[in-house]
């Protein structure tokens, strides 16, 4: 069971989206939700010198944002009912946003985060710092589309390491309420018969003494990416969640992400909980 949710709140149109998805959740698992705004530095990407007065009405401009998100939250909070919750809200010290954002995730079971709105999705920011800083999950809510209940039909990419095993695991919250739960093997050829690598067969094995009803299925990427083959599976069988490893090269905050994470995180069409 999730007890504690994280929900990152960063713009007002995207609060309904969002909440539409860490509501029911915290609902189901009578966890506490924690709304969370960190404000945006003032004096992030300027390049000239500002004046006082400027800097000053930005801060306001900033401030009576966080207000206004505060409100939205309280509002689907009394509407909802019945959840503990809480808002938090910080303007740093320092212009490293997902730093501090990274500081309230580390006592989260779960993290909530929108998709990037991003238009190159190469790492850095909020995920790499969260992901890789704390261990925990994040669940990445699309930007199109609304997603009130998730994981009914989820597919559980695996490739038999360790990232994918964490994120199957760090999932089962989610997948408890499943009514059929995928696990879906990707090229399976191409691991080049390496020894220790866990087959899909046996994770379903793992994961049905769970209680849940497992099937594994196998696709070929042929002339297509790894990446476009996992979303047209997701597409072909209906799945409103992907549960699948992170990804990434190096630790740097301007890392790479490996091609399939770094597509499913530009182009994903139903929530992804992504570990690592």
């Amino acid at each position: 069971m999730y007890r504690t949710i994280l929900v990152c709140l960063d713009a007002a149109e995207r609060v309904d989206r969002l909440m539409d998805v860490a509501l029911p959740l915290a609902a189901r698992h009578g966890a506490h939700l924690v709304g969370l705004h960190v404000m945006p530095s003032a004096l992030a990407d300027l390049a000239t010198e500002i004046s006082v007065d400027y800097l000053e009405a930005t801060r306001r401009a900033m401030r009576h944002a966080a207000t206004a998100l505060k409100a939205a939250f309280d509002e689907r909070v009394a509407r909802d009912g019945g959840v503990s919750a809480e808002w938090r809200c910080e303007e740093p010290t320092s212009p490293d946003y997902a730093r501090a954002v990274t500081r309230h995730a580390l006592c989260a079971d779960l993290v909530v985060v929108a998709q990037s709105h991003t238009s190159e999705w190469n790492g850095g920011g909020i995920v790499t710092d969260v992901l890789f800083e704390t261990g925990r999950p994040i669940l990445f809510v699309p930007r199109e589309g609304r997603f009130a209940e998730i994981g009914r039909y989820p597919v559980v990419a695996w490739n038999g390491t360790r990232e994918a095993a964490r994120a199957a695991f760090d999932a089962l919250p989610l997948l408890a309420g499943a009514d059929l739960v995928r696990v879906l093997s990707i090229d399976p050829h191409r691991g080049g018969g390496r020894e220790g690598l866990a087959p899909g067969d046996d994770l379903a094995a793992s994961l049905a003494r769970h209680g849940l009803t497992v099937e594994t299925a196998t696709t070929y990427s042929g002339e297509i990416t790894a990446g476009d083959a996992l979303l047209n599976h997701l597409a072909e069988v209906g799945a409103d969640l992907l549960v699948m490893g992170c990804y990434g090269h190096s630790r740097i905050r301007e890392m790479l992400f490996g091609g399939v994470t770094r597509k499913i995180l530009r182009e994903m069409t139903a929530p992804v909980l992504m570990s690592r």
